[in-house]
């Protein structure tokens, strides 16, 4: 069996979520060789709403709107609602915002007929969610948390051989990351003990990983990964 401890901080290039870490012996591997993590942390240092993901981008009568939703995280589901209201009201009419805590939904109405678009990147955000058209003047959107990040991937370059199809049909996932800590606090992970992936045979001097969200963008304002990569 072989562990190797890895750290972000440890990396020989590269970010704290896209890295190499040179290995201090050769590591190889015949086939038939599987692989598990254990004992992640992952700071879930990402905001509810931050920049790069703060754009809504709304149609209305033919009309196109681009509005910057306030950077910053969102303790309850009150803050959220202000936020995309704030934001919607500069658009002539009469725009309703509500968020019901217990139901984690999100629902917002305007006076006119309107669409959002993907084109913004909170926009995208939102109709990537489970929701709801009752008619063309509302949006009901079914499951919508208050984490800036719910969902994170774990690839690794090397291993982009295996089985495992991961999201844009990804293969070199090696475990998925539900977030379930709040905003500030350290996710804990760890594989279940009946679960493992299979490690192509290889020969390698360093290891290259990447923390991926659910649209398979590198996960950015996280200051260190940790994991152990274990290998039978």
């Amino acid at each position: 069996m072989r562990q190797i401890f890895v750290d972000s901080r440890d990396r020989s290039s590269g970010t704290s979520t896209d890295f190499s870490m040179a290995l201090p012996q050769t590591l190889s591997l015949g086939s038939g060789h599987k692989g598990r993590i254990d004992d992640l942390r992952l700071p879930n240092a990402i905001p509810t709403v931050s920049h790069g993901n703060n754009i809504l981008e709304v149609w209305t009568g033919g009309t196109y709107h681009r509005r910057a939703m306030v950077n910053g995280n969102c303790n309850d589901g009150g803050q959220l609602q202000f936020k995309v209201f704030e934001a919607l009201k500069t658009i002539t009419g009469a725009w309703g915002v509500t968020y019901d805590a217990s139901q984690m939904t999100l629902e917002i109405t305007f006076s006119e007929d309107f669409a959002f678009s993907e084109g913004g990147d909170f926009s995208k955000r939102l109709l990537n969610r489970p929701y709801v058209r009752q008619n063309l003047r509302h949006y009901l959107f079914l499951f919508m948390p208050l984490q800036g990040l719910d969902m994170c991937y774990l690839c690794c370059q090397q291993f982009s051989h295996m089985d495992n199809v991961g999201p844009k049909g990804s293969s070199d996932v090696l475990c998925a990351i539900p977030i379930t800590v709040g905003y500030g606090a350290v996710q804990h992970y760890g594989m279940s003990n009946s679960v493992f992936f299979d490690v192509p045979a290889c020969t390698l001097q360093q290891l290259s990983f990447q923390l991926r969200d659910r649209d398979f963008n590198i996960v950015n304002s996280v200051a260190n990964i940790s994991f152990t990569l274990t290998m039978d």
